[in-house]
């Protein structure tokens, strides 16, 4: 095979985005003939990174977007990939000009006996079935190109030379504190909380801030009496940047954080509410960075989970009013724990940025 295509559905955030790329390294580094396009929203993370033999395809993020992309690739590929547990986004594949197709098939349509007659399958001894509920995310690649033969293994992608921010002091702490998953917020008052205890202990903290998070993020220095400083960010080589050169980074789980784990910052906060650290966070990052992460349980909030499903952003797809009744359940059973965690939450913190200075 030299030619590959793998489909990113227009769905997967940023996040998901980089967790497949973790899976890039060995298939380029080891096949110099290949050519591997990669059909994904954000080209903008793709273009950083240094394989010469990876193509980026830039589609808008939305399925009819993707599918307008894919009608205009005039090209036959070896093997067309695509990387979703999902049903609904199979469609994608029948709109691409390859010879072989493989994808995951939750509902036995394709796979197997291959009913609709219309995906060449390659072997698929060694593709094990994808643990929805105990992978890192990522694997969802990873073992589609191990099941057509290809040797990869979970590695941290290669990245284009990026320059470091000189940051005013060595022991800046960095923050972002806003989460576009309304599921996966941190309470205001935390942050601020936290800020302070932050700068008692002799750290300066700085809240890092895009366009979509600018305004709330300006609310809460203004919260803060300007104690913290703010800087803007408009692109990930820009946050790379500047994390590079940070002692330690604070925020919750998404895009952030993944961007953080591709940076040289060696010290890691996570908050994690909805999805569980294991699924986010590769294995080999471990090993040259300490990550701290914080899981939000308790009963109540297992309790109204309980009634999503795995994947529960299609179901309030279908049931909008339950997306207001739900969310507005969980954030205040979120701002409840927060208040009986609090001390605990900052003193861990505190503890872990002080370690091994």
């Amino acid at each position: 095979m030299e030619n590959i295509i793998i489909l990113t559905p227009p769905q997967n955030g940023l996040g998901d985005n980089i967790m497949f790329s973790y899976y890039i390294h060995d298939l380029l580094n080891n096949r110099k003939d290949l050519k591997l396009y990669i059909v994904s929203p954000y080209n903008n993370f793709w273009k950083l990174l240094d394989y010469e033999n990876l193509y980026i395809i830039y589609t808008p993020k939305s399925t009819i977007g993707l599918y307008k992309t894919l009608r205009t690739i005039n090209k036959l590929f070896d093997l067309a990939i695509l990387p979703s547990p999902y049903i609904q986004h199979i469609y994608a594949l029948f709109l691409v000009n390859a010879n072989h197709k493989v994808c995951y098939d939750p509902l036995d349509l394709v796979l197997g006996n291959s009913k609709l007659g219309i995906l060449g399958i390659p072997n698929m001894e060694s593709c094990n079935t994808y643990d929805l509920y105990n992978s890192f995310y990522g694997e969802i690649l990873g073992n589609l190109l191990r099941c057509c033969g290809f040797s990869v293994n979970e590695k941290i992608p290669k990245l284009k030379n990026i320059s470091d921010y000189k940051l005013s002091s060595q022991k800046t702490v960095v923050l972002f504190v806003y989460s576009k998953d309304k599921l996966r917020e941190i309470p205001s008052y935390f942050w601020i909380n936290l800020c302070y205890s932050i700068i008692q202990l002799g750290y300066e903290v700085l809240i890092l801030y895009d366009d979509e998070a600018k305004t709330h993020s300006q609310n809460l220095i203004a919260s803060l009496n300007n104690t913290v400083k703010g800087l803007y960010t408009d692109s990930i080589e820009r946050t790379i940047q500047i994390l590079n050169s940070a002692y330690a980074v604070i925020c919750p789980d998404g895009g952030f954080l993944h961007i953080s784990l591709l940076s040289k910052v060696e010290k890691i906060v996570a908050f994690f509410t909805v999805v569980e650290p294991k699924h986010r966070i590769p294995e080999t990052v471990y090993t040259n960075k300490k990550i701290k992460t914080i899981k939000i349980v308790g009963s109540e909030l297992k309790n109204i989970l309980s009634k999503f499903s795995s994947n529960y952003a299609s179901m309030f797809e279908y049931h909008p009013k339950l997306v207001e009744f739900y969310i507005k359940t969980y954030r205040e059973e979120i701002e409840r724990h927060f208040k009986e965690n609090e001390k605990k939450y900052i003193k861990e913190i505190l503890e872990f940025l002080k370690c091994a200075e």
